[in-house]
């Protein structure tokens, strides 16, 4: 939260409340909120788990974790398949009642959210609804900061996405690939895993 910067100075270790404690997300939340950026996440109840049968319960046949745009709250949950795409961002213990969950930062999370296809797709389904519309690289930037972290970017940020555009047009070649990774280098921000 944003504060006084005098406030700020005489409270640097925040004892006195000056601002709202910094907080990540959590596995669920991050997973949500990429989904929203990309404007695909299907707020409607889901209509039951991949889990129907018995069988599939006691033989584990199968990919246990279809594809889905609902909510984190309505996947599926067993003790012994969490859902991949939650799996790197400490989800809890689910053999056991978890009060407080541990955070930790590790480097297989920075991993998952450059390599994981869910990631990606994510990247690639803001990237193409930027490309959608017309407009200049400027005002692309502009809504992908809007869309990705809710705020317009600031000039010296303007001028480094100009810079990686650039780079990475000669080095792509395919304009929804260079947008997607410059839509995927903002969902890996510290600035959209964790709320000021």
């Amino acid at each position: 939260s944003l504060a006084d910067s005098a406030l700020m100075q005489s409270d640097q270790t925040n004892e006195l409340l000056t601002r709202h404690p910094r907080r990540r997300l959590n596995a669920e939340a991050l997973r949500d909120s990429m989904l929203q950026a990309s404007r695909t996440l299907d707020l409607s109840p889901a209509e039951g788990s991949l889990i129907r049968h018995r069988d599939i319960l006691v033989n584990l046949a199968g990919n246990l974790h279809e594809p889905t745009r609902h909510r984190s709250v309505y996947l599926c949950y067993l003790r012994n398949s969490p859902p991949p795409e939650l799996a790197a961002f400490n989800l809890p213990e689910f053999t056991s009642v978890t009060g407080k969950r541990d955070q930790s930062t590790v480097p297989g999370q920075a991993l998952y959210l450059y390599n994981n296809p869910f990631v990606i797709q994510q990247a690639e389904e803001i990237a193409a609804d930027l490309l959608s519309g017309e407009g200049t690289p400027g005002q692309f930037v502009e809504l992908a900061y809007q869309q990705i972290l809710g705020r317009n970017p600031r000039p010296e940020e303007r001028k480094r996405a100009d810079t990686y555009l650039k780079q990475t047009q000669t080095e792509l070649k395919d304009e929804v690939r260079v947008w997607a990774s410059f839509c995927q280098a903002l969902l890996m921000t510290n600035e959209f895993r964790y709320v000021d």
